[in-house]
């Protein structure tokens, strides 16, 4: 077994374990659907989940990229205002503002891409 970095799934039983975890679950599609749903507070929550797991050795190979364009486009939507709940807007506080947040989400998943990838 071989290890190459310092992260939790930089090694090849942790890859595997992850490659076992996905196995019969739908919670790739569901996070797809909920990153296509429109709706702002559910592709938020999937948007944020994809930061954490959308990366090689974690997310399943062969819909990563797919994944990863898909989260893209949901920031994309939820920065132009353009999702059904016009999340970015729902608080009155002016001290609340997910603007930052969304948009650090975005150029961590970007940076995932390959770079030949475009975005």
């Amino acid at each position: 077994m071989g290890a190459w970095g310092e992260e939790p799934w930089d090694n090849d039983s942790a890859a595997d374990w992850f490659g076992d975890l996905w196995e019969g679950t739908p919670m790739g599609e569901r996070t797809l659907e909920a990153l296509r749903s429109g709706e702002g507070e559910v592709m938020v929550a999937a948007l944020w989940f994809c930061t954490q797991l959308c990366r090689v050795y974690v997310w399943p190979i062969d819909h990563l990229d797919e994944t990863l364009d898909a989260a893209i486009a949901a920031a994309d939507q939820l920065l132009a205002g353009d999702d059904e709940d016009g999340f970015l807007d729902l608080w009155d506080d002016a001290e609340v503002d997910m603007r930052p947040a969304i948009e650090e989400r975005r150029a961590a998943l970007v940076a995932r891409r390959k770079p030949t990838d475009p975005v």
